[in-house]
């Protein structure tokens, strides 16, 4: 038995810290190794919740949405993509095992109390003239999402220890600035239960706020407003994630690694590494990969040399914030030294996730040709050319070397969108 641990998170095309927070967690999942294969799975990023299953080649994969709530994404739209069927889904050789949200875990209800706790104190706060205010994202496409923020405010005004307590929402109601409203305290204590320190904490709960992120207190309508780090930020949530894992039943026991670049996704491996040792350089994407080196294209002439994932995927991804992992922009000054053919699999992996296995399975699965009807030539071609896959569900291609892209990618749809 083989096992596959994968974090399905929601990505953004904003900031690199909504799925960097996930992708944090990943990495010390790995190094604990408590998996033989740890990855992660976004809706706006790559790799693609209807993608990331192949990614990986052990037969008991488990997947932990990691939201702060049961609701739209959690219940509909992983499901829907990864094709779940409950709780247990066995297909192609593998039982898959879908997880409780992260924020239906007991330990977030101790976070946020931490949070209130560390506020109170170390601003000199009066309990009797505070008010908290969790605030949750909330949606109306799924009432249930506003459950599990509604349940951190009900445990915190049952303990008392502060004089009034609400829950709002960022895009449900009752709204974030209702709290000006409904509460009279003197001082606001707003902790958002969101993971990350995303666009949604640092830009759109503070503007609601009515405060500027990082300016701390704030002075609202005469109140004092102190604004708490999110609670994913908080380390323990690793061990949220693994708690819920073996709720299916498999250890996930942790067998620390040494090794950084042990524990990715492995589809495809074998294939990358012949084909490299057949034609000595082999060119993916715009990464050249030899035997004993990875780097892009056109490599800079003083190349950093880079020895972890957490170190290339902040070159690739976060400086700058790249949320299309395959476009055509990819940053020339790194390289990568390979030792193993493990190794070069997973530079590639860590650059271009989901694009090794998609490569190799080209022939398999469904093409979405009805996307053909949809969207025009035109929008193809100017979302399109500036990506290393190839749109096969636009265009039929019979090169072998080609980067297949199946169904419209959500970067794709977004910029169709935005016109």
């Amino acid at each position: 038995m083989t096992t596959a641990l994968i974090l399905a998170g929601h990505g953004s095309h904003i900031s690199p810290n909504t799925a960097g927070i996930v992708w944090r967690y990943v990495d010390e999942l790995r190094r604990l190794g408590v998996a033989d294969e740890v990855t992660a799975a976004f809706w706006k990023e790559a790799p693609a919740f209807n993608q990331v299953v192949d990614t990986v080649r052990a037969n008991q994969v488990v997947v932990v949405p990691v939201f702060t709530a049961k609701g739209y994404y959690s219940t509909q739209v992983i499901p829907r993509e990864m094709k779940l069927q409950g709780e247990v889904t066995v297909r192609d050789g593998k039982s898959i095992y879908y997880t409780r949200t992260i924020g239906e875990h007991p330990y977030l209800t101790e976070v946020v109390c931490k949070r209130v706790q560390e506020t109170l104190l170390t601003a000199d706060l009066d309990p009797a003239q505070t008010t908290v205010a969790v605030i949750g994202h909330g949606t109306t496409r799924n009432p249930e999402s506003r459950l599990t923020t509604r349940q951190q405010a009900d445990y915190i005004r049952q303990q008392g220890v502060v004089a009034e307590v609400v829950d709002v929402y960022l895009d449900d109601e009752p709204s974030i600035p209702s709290i000006y409203e409904t509460t009279q305290s003197p001082n606001v204590i707003a902790v958002p239960f969101f993971l990350a320190e995303g666009s949604h904490t640092t830009m759109d709960v503070p503007q609601a706020l009515g405060i500027v992120y990082g300016d701390y207190p704030s002075r609202v309508d005469g109140r004092q407003v102190y604004y708490t780090p999110p609670v994913g930020t908080d380390l323990a949530i690793t061990h949220v994630i693994l708690e819920l894992a073996r709720e299916s039943g498999l250890p996930f026991k942790p067998h620390p690694r040494s090794n950084v670049w042990q524990g990715l996704p492995s589809a495809g491996w074998i294939e990358l590494m012949r084909a490299v040792q057949a034609k000595r350089e082999f060119e993916f994407g715009q990464l050249r990969l030899s035997t004993l080196r990875v780097e892009p294209s056109d490599a800079s002439s003083s190349p950093a040399i880079l020895t972890s994932p957490t170190q290339l995927r902040d070159v690739v991804r976060t400086s700058p914030f790249r949320p299309h992992a395959t476009s055509t922009d990819l940053p020339a000054n790194w390289c990568v030294e390979i030792d193993t053919p493990e190794k070069l699999h997973a530079v590639v992996e860590t650059v271009y996730p989901g694009a090794v296995a998609d490569w190799v399975n080209r022939g398999n699965g469904t093409v979405n040709s009805t996307a053909r009807e949809t969207y025009t030539p035109e929008a193809v071609q100017s979302i399109c050319s500036q990506c290393i896959r190839q749109p096969l569900w636009f265009e039929d291609s019979d090169r072998e070397d080609v980067i297949p892209c199946k169904v419209p990618c959500n970067w794709f749809v977004s910029k169709v969108k935005e016109g």
